[in-house]
Order: C-alpha cells, then structure tokens, then sequence
C-alpha cells in the first residue's frame, strides 16, 4: 500500500501550480482591459488645524462666534447737566432784580435781602457768578440762587409748579457749582411750600434746604433732630423757625461740588413724615445757589437742571 501512495502524489504537486498561473495571468489581463489608460491625480493638501476631524467622522462645525456679554443696565439720568458754555450775560447788581437763562426755562436773582454791602450776578444759560465781599457774622448777606419755578410773582417758563404734593411726581435736579477757598458760606437748594397754589409773596408753609457743602464753621436755622438716608447718602436734620416759618435743613455729612439727579421728592416725602410738610401743601418752586456771610466773590454755578418726571 505505502508503494502505491509515493506513485499516485508525484502528477498532484505540478498541476496546482500550473492552475495558479493559468489563473493570475487570466485575471491580469481582464484588469487591464477593463481599466484602460489611468491619470495620475495629485494627492489633496490638508492644511493643518488646530482640531482635526478623525476619518469617517462627520465634518467638525466651525465655532460660534464670540457673544458680547450682556451690559448692565445703568439707570437713566432724569436730570443731565448740560455742557458748560459762555459765561457772559447780564450783569445784575440790584437787590432783588433776576433775568431769565436758558430760554427762560430758569430764572436767576441776585437776591441780596440779608445785608447792604454790594452784590452783583451775572446771569448765563448754566447758571450765574457772584462778586460780592460781605462781613456778615450773624447770618446770611443774601441767596444768589438759579429758580425753577414760581418766585414772587415770576414763573419760568413751563413750569410744572405751582403743584400738589399729593400729585408732585419725580422731582430730580443736577447741579455743579464751584466755590472760593476762603469765606463762610453754605451752597444749598431751597425749596418753598404752600398752604396755597401762590405764585407771588411769601410762601407760608414750609422752607426746606438742602445744603450740599458750607464753610466757615456756620449751621442752619433750629437745632439738629435727627439723620436721613436719602439720594445714597447720610444726612444731619435741623429744624427750626423762620419768622414763623418751619424751616427743615438737610446737612450733607461729606460735602459735594457736584450732584447728579438728586431726588428732590424723597426729601419732601421725609419732611412730610417728619410733620414739617403737609400732603395737601404745593410745591411754589425750587431753587440752588449759596447764602453768603463772609465774602462771596468766587461763589458760582457752572450747570444746573432740573425736571418732573424727566421732563
């Protein structure tokens, strides 16, 4: 048997041989009919970046744009000063003689009561300048003061005032001033309440001040009462009487040359509290400039505005 086996396997190892040969010739022969003349295609240039995408994956998605962060949103000013401009005007050196400035939408007065020694304003669109050398240790020589409103038989023009309290909306005002180094004087609004809706006289009810800075180691009408947290800040109150008047003076603790939108409505909101002012009183008008004692030239307001409801 193992005879037969060696005989038989010597023709089997030659013929796969051949067929594996027959067999590659055929196939190339067929691809090279089927192909035909091949272009040679450059390889694609991949330019490089900073992430790149794996094969087969879907295309990466180009980034989003930068967002802007969202701003804060800042509260808008009722009362913008206006920019300062020509400080030429009239010149008043009555007592007690005014003129109107910005298109008579304010009224400037040289307001000399309290003494006789010289006073002059000069009046321009921003506000006013006082040239005066006073000597007065008693008390205020005068109030040379910008007017918003209706002041011994003089409105400004458009006025909202005279006006309830009840119905006095958003009263706001924005003042610059500048003051001399020297002297003893308080920069200060004033602002006059009436029983009545009066447009000429004295008004009756009440005077409320509000004193942004002072000088010379001088203090208000009365005594002092008690503080107040109004417009971001402390206040000192003093209350008292002015020739039967009451009269409630806020005294701001750190002294300012400049506010911007003070709320005037929240100071007569506290005096009415306080009982100084009644809710059935009116508003007759509003006013910020300085009470001299002792000199005065240097004394002046750079800009000034004021506004109801930002009007």
């Amino acid at each position: 048997m193992g005879q037969s086996r060696r005989a038989s396997s010597a023709p089997l190892r030659g013929r796969p041989r051949r067929l594996l040969v027959a067999a590659a010739v055929a196939l190339l022969a067929l691809l090279t009919a089927c192909a035909g003349p091949q272009e040679t295609v450059p390889p694609i240039a991949v330019a490089p970046t900073e992430a790149q995408n794996v094969a087969g994956a879907e295309p990466l998605p180009a980034p989003l744009p930068g967002l802007p962060g969202a701003a804060p949103a800042l509260p808008r000013v009722l009362a913008p000063l206006s920019a300062i401009g020509s400080r030429n005007g009239p010149r008043i050196c009555e007592k007690f003689r005014s003129a109107p400035v910005a298109g008579g939408r304010f009224e400037v007065q040289n307001n000399a009561w309290g003494a006789d020694t010289p006073q002059c304003t000069t009046a321009f669109d921003t506000g006013f300048s006082v040239q005066a050398n006073h000597a007065k240790d008693s008390g205020p020589a005068a109030y040379p003061s910008i007017v918003w409103g209706c002041n011994h038989g003089t409105c400004t023009r458009g006025t909202p005032f005279p006006r309830p309290i009840s119905d006095l909306g958003d009263v706001r005002s924005s003042w610059s001033f500048s003051v001399p180094d020297r002297g003893r004087w308080n920069a200060a609004y004033d602002v006059w309440l009436d029983p009545t809706p009066r447009r000429d006289g004295h008004n009756t009810g009440a005077e409320l001040m509000i004193w942004m800075a002072r000088a010379g180691g001088i203090d208000p009408i009365g005594s002092k009462s008690g503080t107040a947290s109004l417009g971001g800040t402390t206040w000192d109150v003093w209350t008292g009487e002015n020739n039967g008047v009451p009269v409630i003076s806020y005294i701001r603790r750190q002294s300012v040359r400049e506010v911007v939108d003070l709320p005037v409505t929240d100071f007569v909101t506290d005096a009415q509290r306080r009982g100084v002012v009644q809710r059935d009183w009116y508003l007759t008008n509003l006013q910020a400039g300085f009470e001299p004692w002792v000199g005065g030239s240097g004394l002046s307001t750079d800009a000034f505005n004021a506004t109801r409801n930002g009007v």
